[in-house]
């Protein structure tokens, strides 16, 4: 009786990264987020072509400084790396400002992605909905089966 209750349910399948590539919103979404990725590498490359310019200059003079001046100009050299690579971090580490940003831009659209999702696999008795985009797990489907366009078409406002 369980198997042939598992036969008679509908499943169906999604694209999601074709879906989310369809919708204004995520690609506008994509491109602040390279725009801000692309300011703030600048940033960084400033900041190390910097640094870099003090370690040379240090290498220069080096050879006429005092013990005590080659510590100090080291130690500054030291503090200024650690500084940029603060930076660094703060622009993109897991908890930066990129990171931050891309879940506040992307996150709706996903959620509103997923409530479609969820709507749509309701209204036409879907009991499963997978998603192929990974290609990691799904080894064949009949291409019948993909609602990725009614998603698609729901998202954009069209019923």
């Amino acid at each position: 009786m369980v198997a042939g209750s598992l036969f008679a349910q509908k499943y169906a399948i999604i694209h999601s990264q074709n879906i989310l590539s369809a919708l204004p919103e995520y690609t506008s979404a994509q491109e602040q987020v390279a725009r801000l990725q692309e300011q703030y590498q600048q940033k960084l490359q400033t900041e190390y072509d910097a640094l870099e310019g003090m370690f040379q200059q240090y290498q220069k003079q080096k050879a006429t400084l005092t013990a005590q001046q080659r510590l100090t100009y080291e130690q500054e050299i030291l503090d200024r790396e650690k500084e940029v690579k603060q930076l660094q971090e703060q622009y993109f580490g897991q908890e930066g400002t990129l990171a931050k940003t891309t879940e506040v831009l992307f996150k709706p659209i996903q959620e509103r992605m997923q409530d479609t999702v969820r709507e749509i696999a309701e209204r036409y008795g879907y009991s499963m909905v997978l998603d192929v985009s990974a290609g990691m797990g799904v080894v064949y489907y009949i291409p019948d089966i993909d609602i990725s366009n009614l998603v698609i078409e729901r998202l954009q406002g069209v019923r």
